[in-house]
């Protein structure tokens, strides 16, 4: 039988597939507005529509499970990068399956253990997982998004390089400039907070 911990420590796992989840959902919606504040018809000499129309197969593909290749109407890919793509669906997926395998027990958790536990049994974690955010950003501050940028692809996709774009094999990177990433990282920072600080004000109040 699970005992409440796990429940806990699953619920965690739930809290972050979901905030990766609603990161990239966000960042798909937001990307008509990023056409426009990243100039990016000027970098590649395409209209916003088209524009938004080759984004729009690019996360429908990273997104659903049933998409089997890539294929964008106007930006040709490079082996290598269909490939690094396929790696990236890959984690996409991953996090929607850690997701719905975690959902059950977190909701479990917030409707029985949450109620009938201590808050002092997860107030240490809880504010540890919040602090540690805010701990990275004074780093990325220090180091620049550029380097950040680099160790996180060299973490996740270690011993590889097909994530470093050629713009004439793969000018799809020309519409995902390194600001539009830094957005969506701030996304997630900001959603992070607010839920790891509020879920431990919330505990406190209870």
């Amino acid at each position: 039988m699970m005992t409440s911990k796990w429940r806990f420590y699953l619920t965690l796992l739930c809290l972050l597939a979901s905030l990766v989840l609603a990161t990239i959902y966000l960042a798909w919606l937001i990307f008509p507005l990023e056409i426009g504040w990243l100039d990016l018809p000027k970098q590649v000499s395409l209209s916003p529509s088209v524009i938004l129309s080759n984004f729009n197969q690019l996360m429908t593909y990273l997104t659903q499970f049933w998409s089997p290749r890539l294929s964008m109407t106007d930006f040709p890919s490079s082996e290598a990068g269909l490939k690094h793509f396929a790696d990236v669906k890959g984690l996409f997926l991953l996090t929607q399956g850690i997701f719905l395998l975690t959902l059950w027990p977190a909701i479990r958790f917030f409707g029985q253990d949450w109620r009938q536990t201590s808050f002092e049994s997860y107030r240490l974690t809880i504010k540890g997982l919040a602090l540690l955010p805010l701990g990275i950003a004074v780093v990325v501050m220090l180091v620049g998004f550029e380097t950040f940028f680099y160790l996180f692809h060299q973490i996740f996709f270690a011993g590889k390089s097909n994530w470093l774009f050629n713009p004439f094999t793969d000018p799809v990177i020309l519409i995902l400039p390194e600001t539009f990433f830094l957005h969506c990282f701030v996304i997630f920072f900001v959603l992070y907070e607010l839920v790891f600080w509020g879920l431990y004000f919330w505990g406190r109040k209870r």
